[in-house]
């Protein structure tokens, strides 16, 4: 029989071919069924080794919303024990480069990268939460982009298999606005530290000043904000964070008023809270660190945060340009600000 000769089609090898093949195609569409189950299971979440992303949708929370996650999880780490640390953008919501930039302290430090998008159409000042509707409004606090966080923990942790019970927060410009107000909003909160990277502005912890830039009005009580003062947060200021013309420095009359620029205005934001934790008799655990010879770069930061972070001391010399070290000291500007010069 040449190779071009078809058999009959009621003879016994082709109804056997036909049959392999129905076969075959079941099994693809058990196995597909299967996978579609893993991957309904798991929300739609893969953190592959190396970098990856996924778009989360909050079953707990805003379910609207569908919210894009870069991550990056180093070569040889166990998913299932890796520390979970969330890193947040700036302003230029430029994440991808933000977890990019990550990805050299989290292969050093031994951690996963989860580096939310809380992009503008969908959450617009996502650093204050939309924590009020456009009618003044106290919305659902689980709708939060604060509560975001805290869902996608545990989100991340059913789709791996992670067993940690607490993760890192670290959050620069726009991001570090992020996290000093979740720092103050979620005394629940789990993390394990936090760190706010020289915000443009602060939500000071004063009930007399009007929400964002104060707690007047804003959901939070003295009972609330006691604890928030014995839990594990750094401020980390660049040294040279002190441009008072800088193109995304708040020129608001109440940002204004906490400084002159964002070096100064964290000093006070830190002056604020130990005062506020006095008043309540908390116990005051928050730390002050510098950055030497950076500004207002998140990537001449990074290496001081992430060592901070992971509670280690940071670099004296960061493989990055320039010189980056966290002081323990306050430099120069600081103590006079203090009256200790």
């Amino acid at each position: 029989m040449s190779a071009n000769s078809q058999l009959p089609s009621n003879s016994p090898i082709a109804a056997s071919t036909r049959s392999l093949s129905a076969l075959g195609a079941v099994v693809v569409l058990l196995l597909t069924i299967a996978a579609s189950r893993v991957e309904a299971a798991r929300g739609g979440i893969n953190i592959p080794v190396g970098p990856g992303n996924f778009v989360f949708v909050d079953q707990k929370g805003d379910r609207t919303k569908q919210t894009a996650v870069y991550t990056y999880l180093p070569e040889g780490l166990d998913v299932t024990k890796a520390p979970i640390a969330f890193i947040l953008h700036g302003a230029h919501r430029s994440v991808e480069g933000v977890r990019d930039d990550w990805e050299r302290h989290a292969d050093k430090y031994g951690f996963m990268v989860i580096a939310p998008l809380f992009d503008k159409e969908q959450w617009g000042h996502f650093e204050t939460a939309g924590i009020f509707s456009r009618s003044g409004k106290l919305r659902d606090k689980s709708k939060t982009s604060y509560y975001l966080i805290e869902h996608l923990f545990d989100a991340v942790k059913a789709a791996t298999g992670n067993t940690t019970a607490r993760y890192f927060l670290y959050g620069f410009s726009e991001g570090g606005q992020f996290t000093q107000r979740f720092v103050l909003f979620m005394p629940e909160a789990r993390y394990i530290r936090a760190v706010i990277g020289s915000p443009s502005h602060y939500m000071m912890p004063r009930f007399d000043i009007k929400f964002p830039y104060g707690l007047k009005g804003a959901p939070a009580t003295a009972a609330s904000l006691k604890p928030v003062f014995s839990r594990d947060v750094v401020l980390l200021l660049p040294e040279q964070d002190n441009d008072p013309n800088h193109p995304q420095l708040s020129k608001t009359p109440e940002a204004e008023a906490q400084g002159p620029n964002r070096f100064a205005r964290g000093h006070t934001f830190f002056r604020e809270a130990h005062k506020c934790a006095a008043q309540l008799g908390a116990p005051f655990r928050w730390r002050l660190r510098y950055v030497h010879g950076a500004g207002h770069s998140p990537k001449r930061v990074s290496s001081s945060a992430a060592a901070l972070l992971m509670g280690k001391d940071p670099p004296a010399n960061a493989p990055t340009r320039g010189t980056e070290r966290a002081s323990v000291s306050p430099p120069r500007e600081a103590r006079e600000e203090r009256g200790e010069e």
